[in-house]
């Protein structure tokens, strides 16, 4: 297993699209940071009437997990797609590597490239948006926190992205499946963030009654769409549970059920894993 690992860390190291993801991973914090300070300079006026943590990085630290979404689903896509493409997952099995021992040694390498991908991305956005901006009031606990909220949903999202990616020979096919997956997932998340973020009541508006020049407010009216009762417990469930969502809330630094969401992503890890260990070994590998 040692041998397997190993191994796959090597192919890992030399493969272009790590590389290319690493690279993507810094030059996207690099441009979200230096378009904060452009923002800024150009409007500062409206941006020194916010709290300092608007014109600083404090606001964006961690939105580069929400683009990694996608950075995720072609690189696992591709890098395990390439095993199959070379008939790499033949080889070891032929040399006497178990199908469990393959799946879990790539399980390992993805979610080890994964949180590289996403550390590298949260340090050069602290030090060059630290750097350009200032920081106003992240702490390292907070820093660190938020870190192993988003690793560990980085893990889960990895556990499906593998599942997927075994199970489709094809390199291009699980690089589009996986793409379309995080798509998917990515307006799932914002459908069920602008549902629960529905006022409960409209405020009424103010009219100028002309005849006795009074300014009247208008009724108050209940919104039909609001979210009630078990319905409203359904979609705040999904909002702590699904990884792209917890992406969403933690790049925001809102409040969110860290026990519901550190559960949930313990249970999509042992679920999918455990799915796709079972349809891999009985996959007929061609």
């Amino acid at each position: 297993m040692s041998k397997l690992i190993s191994a796959n860390f090597s192919r890992l190291f030399k493969s272009f699209i790590f590389k290319l993801y690493m690279a993507f991973s810094c030059g996207l914090s690099a441009f979200v940071a230096l378009m904060r300070y452009i923002d800024v300079k150009k409007n500062w006026e409206a941006y020194k009437e916010l709290s300092a943590e608007y014109r600083c990085v404090d606001g964006i630290a961690f939105v580069g997990a929400i683009y990694l979404l996608f950075a995720v689903a072609v690189f696992v896509g591709i890098f395990i797609g390439a095993d199959y493409s070379d008939g790499t997952i033949r080889n070891k099995m032929m040399v006497g590597h178990t199908r469990t021992e393959i799946y879990f040694s790539n399980l390992l390498v993805c979610t080890v490239a994964n949180a590289m991908a996403l550390l590298l991305n949260i340090i050069v956005m602290l030090t060059l948006g630290g750097i350009l901006c200032g920081i106003a009031a992240l702490t390292v606990k907070s820093v660190l926190l938020t870190m192993l909220y988003m690793l560990l949903a980085f893990t889960a999202l990895t556990a499906i992205a593998l599942a997927v990616s075994m199970l489709i020979q094809s390199k291009a096919a699980g690089s589009v499946t996986l793409l379309i997956m995080a798509i998917v997932l990515f307006c799932a998340t914002l459908t069920i963030d602008n549902k629960l973020r529905a006022p409960e009541y409209y405020e009424g508006k103010m009219y100028l009654d002309e005849e006795t020049g009074e300014i009247i407010e208008g009724e108050t009216t209940k919104n039909p769409n609001y979210l009630t009762g078990t319905k409203r417990k359904v979609y705040e469930f999904f909002n702590d549970v699904l990884p792209s969502s917890q992406f969403y809330r933690l790049a925001l630094q809102e409040d969110t059920s860290h026990v519901r969401m550190v559960v949930g992503d313990l249970a999509i890890i042992a679920l999918f894993t455990g799915m796709g260990i079972t349809v891999f070994r009985k996959k007929d590998l061609k």
